[in-house]
């Protein structure tokens, strides 16, 4: 009996702390499945900053411009309760090695390059891993370009690749497509093209839908005459 195929596009950003806790839940709910289903997994982008400069924000200007002066004196409580969660779905959250909210285009280009060359996931985990473990800066296309190399991506494939325009209009207009989706918060996880999951869910919520959209189907054991794919009857 063939596997039911379930198609799943994650709608995430590299800066978003909660698409990170969301990607590790569905990973561990599709081990979980057991090889039940067939999976086509695929990364759609969204910018949370996308006027964000080439260089980056200060996370403190970033968060008070966004939310007010209040926000300040509660972000030590967010990145404990983030750090806790992120320990319980495998991640290290380092909030402290960076300062910085970067601008993701670029990461955005590479994510995109890398379906081109079918790694993508593992590029994606590489750049979550990066930012918010390393604290690294992810509009850094030297780094972008290491971080590519080392999950796959030919080398030649990255010469000029972030001086030139590949990639640019792909971007935009897969971002266009989830607004017009009706997605306005990441991560978001749209599934067979009809269903939508909003947040970092718990995996049994996966496990639920997997039920609901592509169900297992059960054999009846009967006695009966049949034909065999060999002609034989």
């Amino acid at each position: 009996m063939n596997k039911q195929k379930i198609k799943i596009d994650i709608v995430s950003d590299i800066n978003c702390p909660w698409c990170y806790v969301g990607e590790q839940r569905l990973n561990k709910a599709l081990t979980e499945t057991g090889g039940k289903y067939e999976f086509e997994v695929s990364f759609k982008p969204f910018e949370l900053n996308a006027a964000i400069a080439p260089e980056g924000m200060e996370k403190q200007e970033y968060f008070k411009n966004n939310y007010g002066p209040q926000i300040l004196s509660q972000l030590d409580a967010m990145n404990q309760r983030l750090a806790a969660v992120g320990k319980e779905a495998g991640i290290t959250f380092n909030f402290d090695r960076s300062t910085k909210v970067n601008n993701t285009f670029n990461g955005h280009r590479l994510i995109w390059l890398a379906g081109e060359c079918g790694v993508q996931e593992k590029v994606a985990e590489a750049l979550f891993y990066s930012y918010f473990t390393e604290g690294n800066d992810m509009n850094d296309t030297a780094l972008l370009t290491q971080i590519g190399i080392a999950n796959g991506i030919p080398a030649e494939k990255l010469e000029g690749f972030f001086e030139s325009e590949a990639g640019k209009n792909e971007v935009r207009e897969m971002e266009q497509w989830a607004q017009a989706s009706g997605i306005t918060g990441v991560p978001a996880f749209i599934i067979n093209d009809q269903y939508l999951i909003s947040g970092a869910q718990p995996k049994e919520v996966f496990h639920q839908v997997f039920a609901q959209v592509a169900p297992t189907l059960q054999e009846i054991k009967t006695e009966g005459e049949s034909c065999g794919i060999d002609g034989c009857c």
